[in-house]
């Protein structure tokens, strides 16, 4: 969904310039969500932002100019940020062209990110199987506050770019419907008013008591659902931040009921499918994890089941090996 953080190629307008140089000078909190504004400490933003933007293209060494011209800051701040962080070795910096890459640091931190989330271990080769099985673009993603983190990532698809490791995606309608859908009613709530539009809640509901009933979800692909992918791929890794711009919040309003219902599917007839997602439970029966493909095509009702049992049977091997239990079912 985005490609904005290319360094070079960043674009005026895109909402990464000015969203990294709102990084830099932070966020504040509108109707009880993170907008730009002031930030508890802007140097830490613009240390995130870095890391940030080297590990959106691990492989490309990014100059001074580079991140100085994506992150919207000054060459005195990059350079004092770029320092500190190669002598402490989660940057290297070439000698001979100057650039930078992530360095040493950056591994040992991810290795023991890995083993505080060893469901990520699993789910990427969950992911790997699930893409080869069904030759979908397969994913997994973990909540991370106001966002969905893609953690892993398999297979091929129109939008690489949109579902790459560490990409964030709103948890707004009709994102994450599987992270909330067994939740309570102030979780829902909350997940429901993050469009910042005013609209029925009995379609979401709706949306919800669906994926309760299947245990998976399976999003409608539409011509909207097309061009937020488009948008959000044109905005850096932080939309909610960014107070999401004008077009995508209109898109997500319009999203609101994405949602197949289970009478939809009936019958003969094959369905334009964007996305399916299925629930990896933690300990207390909450949604930690989901695991998803994106068809982006259309399917028949025996496809669509056919896929959703496979990515039920993943959860639940992931579920069982992190000791989570699956919440009491609602209705």
């Amino acid at each position: 969904m985005w490609r904005a953080r290319e360094a070079a190629g960043a674009r005026p307008g895109t909402g990464y310039e000015q969203g990294r140089s709102s990084h830099g000078g932070g966020r504040r909190r509108r109707n009880g969500h993170d907008t730009p504004g002031t930030s508890p400490s802007p140097p830490t933003d613009r240390v995130i932002g870095v890391l940030e933007l080297l590990a959106s293209r691990p492989a490309h060494p990014f100059s001074l100019s580079d991140i100085t011209r994506a992150l919207g800051i000054s060459k005195a701040t990059c350079h004092a940020v770029t320092s500190s962080l190669a002598g402490a070795d989660y940057l290297i910096r070439n000698p001979v062209d100057k650039t930078f890459t992530l360095g040493p640091a950056v591994v040992a931190a991810g290795r023991a990110a890995e083993q505080a989330y060893p469901a990520v271990h699993l789910a990427q080769a969950e992911v790997v199987t699930i893409a080869d099985e069904l030759d979908l673009q397969a994913t997994a993603a973990i909540r991370s506050e106001e966002h969905l983190v893609i953690v892993a990532h398999a297979g091929t698809g129109p939008d690489a770019e949109a579902v790459r490791i560490g990409r964030r995606i709103p948890l707004a309608p009709p994102f994450g419907g599987v992270f909330v859908a067994w939740a309570d009613e102030a979780v829902i709530e909350d997940w429901a008013a993050r469009t910042d539009r005013v609209a029925p809640r009995e379609p979401l509901l709706d949306s919800l008591a669906a994926i309760r009933a299947r245990g998976y979800s399976v999003e409608r692909l539409t011509p909207a659902g097309v061009r937020l992918r488009h948008a959000l791929a044109d905005l850096g890794d932080d939309p909610l931040a960014e107070g999401l711009q004008p077009m995508v919040m209109a898109l997500l309003a319009e999203l609101r009921q994405a949602e197949y219902l289970p009478g939809d599917l009936e019958g003969g007839g094959r369905h334009p499918v964007s996305a399916m997602s299925a629930p990896v439970f933690d300990a207390e029966g909450r949604t930690g994890m989901n695991l998803s493909v994106q068809p982006h095509r259309e399917m028949t009702a025996r496809e669509i089941d056919r896929a959703g049992r496979r990515l039920l049977k993943a959860c639940a091997r992931i579920t069982r090996a992190v000791g989570g239990k699956p919440p009491t079912r609602r209705t």
